[in-house]
């Protein structure tokens, strides 16, 4: 792999040594650039084509979301980590963060321990590197989901084009499932707000993200979607018309009476809440019902397992994101491969395909 060019931008000496000595330990092939404030890391992004950057929220000079507009037009492909120090202040900044164009946001580890901090940063870059490195690595990348995306193995066909939609066939789900990780809040951004207000069954939703952002994320979607959208609460009755996000740090399941059940068992493949778990459950709650299941973009697999289970025992229509539309091609591309996804779409196309599904 080329060598992966990472700015640190923070106005403390201290987590710059830090994140400089993490991304060397992590990975030998890297070239590590630091700013002390905003206006030197705009000059820095405006000369160099970095892979990733690693921002400070509370860098000073120029601003944290004027720097990421400027990525945004200079750097489009970079991957930009938010660094939040743990405040309820700040709930709020990481939605805001995404929508401007932040891949992820992370609280700053602020422990006594030089060690223990090193080690969250250096499992965080890691992650980050995962993440690059999981992205189109050969031509034929594809060739699986163009047979998983149609009953007909023989098919050749643009996997966007499904052998007959499920509208077309009169498919109408009792309940819709979300499920995804890296570059998620962005893509619900996308598809949250053209949910028509009338929307007739609930939407669940698993969204990987850091405990502390559960709630801002789900907030600010509320405010700019038509539906009612909110964290769930531990044995609420889902309703038609909301879509509810499983809590940071609990798995979401639902019980024969459609009422959610929060649980602090153990992590599946590494995060918790799981899109496993959920559809585990709701393979059981919803047997022989209709399910609509949406996979967008997220490192890992999560989400697989549970799919093969609802596919077993209830009547499941899957829609998943196209390669060129995630951030991250990980999830979808594990459900294509297990033959499991009925729908390829970019990602500006879902809203639209829900809607003509559900209604």
């Amino acid at each position: 792999m080329k060598q992966i060019k990472i700015l640190i931008a923070d106005n403390s000496f201290v987590y710059k040594k830090m994140f400089t000595q993490g991304a060397k330990e992590v990975c030998d092939n890297s070239s590590v650039v630091s700013a002390a404030n905003g206006d030197e890391t705009y000059a820095l992004i405006k000369r160099n084509n970095f892979d990733i950057i690693i921002i400070d929220a509370e860098i000073s000079g120029m601003g944290l979301f004027e720097l990421l507009r400027v990525i945004k037009v200079n750097l489009p492909k970079a991957f930009t980590l938010v660094m939040v120090r743990p405040s309820s202040a700040h709930d709020k900044l990481f939605p805001e963060a995404i929508s401007r164009g932040a891949a992820e946001c992370m609280i700053k580890p602020i422990y006594d321990s030089y060690g223990d901090n090193l080690e969250i940063i250096k499992r965080k870059i890691s992650e980050i590197i995962d993440v690059l490195r999981s992205g189109p690595e050969t031509e034929n990348a594809g060739e699986t989901s163009v047979q998983a995306c149609t009953a007909d193995p023989s098919c050749t066909a643009d996997p966007s084009c499904a052998a007959g939609t499920a509208a077309e066939t009169g498919f109408r789900p009792e309940i819709v499932l979300i499920a995804t990780s890296t570059g998620g809040p962005a893509a619900l951004e996308t598809i949250l707000p053209q949910i028509r207000g009338d929307f007739p069954v609930p939407i669940l939703i698993i969204q990987h993200i850091p405990t502390n952002f559960t709630e801002g994320l789900a907030k600010n979607l509320d405010q700019k979607s038509k539906i009612k959208v909110k964290v769930a609460e531990d044995k609420e009755t889902i309703s038609a018309g909301t879509a509810y996000f499983a809590p940071g740090g609990a798995h979401m399941k639902l019980d024969i009476k459609h009422r959610v059940y929060l649980d602090d068992s153990p992590p599946r493949s590494g995060v918790r809440p799981a899109a496993d778990v959920l559809f585990e459950s709701v393979a059981e709650s919803f047997a022989g019902l209709s399910v609509l299941t949406v996979i967008l973009t997220g490192m890992g697999s999560d989400g697989k397992e549970g799919l093969l289970r609802l596919k077993e025992k209830t009547e499941c229509f899957c829609l998943s994101q196209s390669e060129k539309t995630c951030v991250v091609y990980g999830m979808p591309r594990a459900v294509a491969e297990e033959g499991l996804t009925d729908k390829i779409l970019d990602l500006d196309m879902i809203p639209a395909e829900i809607g003509s599904i559900v209604y």
